[in-house]
């Protein structure tokens, strides 16, 4: 699988888009979880974080993958190496691409386990 390059870069400092991602905000009523998801990408581009939208399906550099997850290129390879993560290699190289959906599962997985703990910690009084 080869990743989809965007055709469209939007500039989250240019006034317009932001203005022009607030007026859609309003646009939008959150009945559904699509519209949800929409709003909440609208919010930050409208307050000036650039967002990514990436396909389920795209592929990912190592590099990429501990960005999402917020960890060091270091621990993804450590992963991909344990089995806790699936990658595939490129043909005839050492370089691996990890399916975005899952570099998804495994950050949810880790806040799931992350919760788990704290909730864990309260229940104790720690």
């Amino acid at each position: 699988m080869v990743a989809h390059a965007f055709t469209t870069s939007l500039d989250p400092e240019d006034p317009t888009v932001r203005s022009d991602a607030k007026n859609l905000i309003d646009r939008l009523s959150d009945d559904t979880p699509v519209e949800a998801a929409v709003r909440a990408m609208l919010k930050d581009i409208a307050q000036g974080s650039r967002v990514v939208v990436l396909r389920a399906e795209d592929e990912v550099t190592p590099a990429e993958a501990a960005e999402i997850l917020g960890v060091t290129r270091q621990f993804v390879d450590r992963l991909c190496e344990d089995g806790v993560l699936a990658f595939r290699r490129l043909p005839g190289s050492r370089h691996r691409r990890i399916r975005v959906q899952d570099v998804v599962d495994l950050a949810a997985e880790r806040e799931d386990r992350r919760a788990g703990s704290e909730a864990l910690r309260a229940a104790l009084g720690e």
